[in-house]
């Protein structure tokens, strides 16, 4: 069958100083040239060059513009690609993809240029899904991490993992299908060394999954305390918007409020809740149960306390309510006097002193938070941490087979029960790079991407 030559717009919507329009497949060029008029045809220009010329159709001029001409295999896609930088404005951008389109292509699905470049080995499956992380990102941290998986250091140490478990396996089938051939055995000594190693090497990178998700993702962050302790004055401290209601009269915060925000490096996905009392309204009690079901889907809770205010027994039922989660204890109102004293459980919590009213602080809880989740060291690896959901069901999976591989070993089972635990663990690491992945995988992940990457 035919391979299609495929066109889309690969700038954002809306005006701008250029649009680029991406044209990939064995007609590029030539399609392109049924339109493009320029000093010479673009067949005529070297690989990686620009020519100035116009876009006509139907001997109307749509637009002034340059050709950027890469020739295959040395392109994003790894076929012959066309880029076509034209005026902003979303009028004249789809004015030239139309007359592209007009010329022989087709409009190009989601993702599919990047899904060439996977399916002409221009990158595996991993780094293609690092374009998209690249493109999401919202920190330098999260930058950092897609880039190093772009640059293939998530896939060099998990194909290396994949290969200890492939020459593992394939000397237990060697074993096990000419017993008596003079051929070096793998002892059991040796195989249960290497399932060890190899299951630590997997649980590494399982931590490191999640803490990987929060910097992709976001720490999902919950203000609690009492009612008028600052709750709301700190979520608009961090947001810098005005983005809750501030009054001196308890219980304003009827339900959860939330807000993305960045606190230096970091994304904290916040959700300031309802005052927790003892003593409340109905329609308040409402907005305290919903903000106990937050606590319990939260990654941390910042639980603020007003720092003039003494620590009493309603605060101690809060952190009740919160104790085994990661918990920050807020000392609010720092430009007060200080007469809140912590004791017993909340005295041995990460503790900050802050004024949300004039913003004083909040560095210090920048660097507590980073420190809580570690978050400091991943960032300064050289290699590439785990930060895609289904690298780590995968990495997930390859560890429970390798455990029960272990303990198959470990009760003396014949060798070839262990060989299919094995099995099971080399097609769940492929599946990271693309080896043996399937189709509608692969279709489904570039189905996230936008049109024209």
């Amino acid at each position: 069958m035919k391979e299609t030559t495929i066109a889309a717009i690969a700038t954002a919507p809306g005006e701008g100083g250029i649009a680029v329009i991406r044209v990939s497949g064995t007609e590029a060029i030539s399609v392109c040239d049924r339109v493009f008029r320029g000093k010479k045809a673009l067949a005529d220009c070297p690989s990686h060059t620009l020519a100035y010329g116009h876009i006509v159709q139907n001997d109307t001029i749509l637009d002034e513009v340059l050709a950027g001409v890469m020739r295959a295999p040395r392109s994003y896609t790894g076929e012959d690609v066309v880029e076509i930088s034209c005026h902003g404005g979303s009028y004249i951008a789809r004015s030239v993809l139309s007359a592209i389109l007009s010329s022989g292509a087709v409009l190009a699905t989601r993702g599919e240029f990047t899904k060439r470049a996977f399916l002409n080995g221009k990158m595996d499956l991993s780094q293609a899904e690092a374009v998209i992380d690249l493109i999401q990102a919202e920190s330098d941290a999260a930058v950092t991490l897609s880039v190093n998986q772009l640059k293939g250091r998530l896939s060099a140490p998990i194909e290396a993992i994949r290969q200890e478990i492939l020459h593992l396996a394939a000397g237990l089938d060697v074993m096990a299908d000419y017993p008596d051939e003079d051929v070096e055995e793998t002892t059991t000594a040796e195989t249960e060394t290497t399932l060890k190693e190899l299951i630590l090497k997997l649980k590494d990178m399982q931590g490191e999954a999640e803490q990987g998700r929060l910097i992709r993702e976001g720490i999902n962050t919950v203000i609690v305390g009492k009612p008028n302790v600052g709750k709301s004055s700190l979520l608009n401290s961090l947001s810098g918007t005005d983005r809750a209601l501030v009054t001196q009269q308890a219980g304003t915060t009827r339900d959860v409020i939330e807000e993305s925000v960045r606190l230096g490096e970091l994304r904290l996905n916040l959700f300031d809740t309802a005052g927790i009392r003892n003593e409340a309204e109905a329609i308040e009690e409402m907005g305290i149960k919903k903000a106990k079901e937050y606590v319990e889907r939260a990654d941390l809770v910042l639980f603020v306390l007003d720092a003039s205010k003494t620590f009493d027994a309603e605060d101690e039922a809060i952190l009740e309510i919160v104790k085994n989660k990661n918990v920050i204890v807020v000392l609010n109102k720092s430009d007060l006097e200080r007469t809140c004293r912590l004791t017993g459980v909340a005295a041995k919590l990460p503790q900050v002193v802050l004024s949300a009213k004039y913003s004083e602080g909040l560095s210090d809880l920048e660097e507590i938070v980073t420190a809580l989740f570690s978050l400091g060291k991943i960032t300064q690896r050289q290699d590439a941490a785990v930060i895609n959901l289904r690298h780590k069901q995968a990495i997930s999976e390859a560890l429970s087979a390798l455990q029960n591989a272990l303990a198959t070993l470990g009760a003396g089972m014949p060798t070839d029960l262990l060989s299919v635990d094995l099995r099971i663990a080399i097609e769940a690491l492929g599946t990271i790079d693309g080896q043996t992945v399937s189709e509608e995988i692969v279709d489904e992940i570039f189905s996230r991407f936008c049109l024209g990457k």
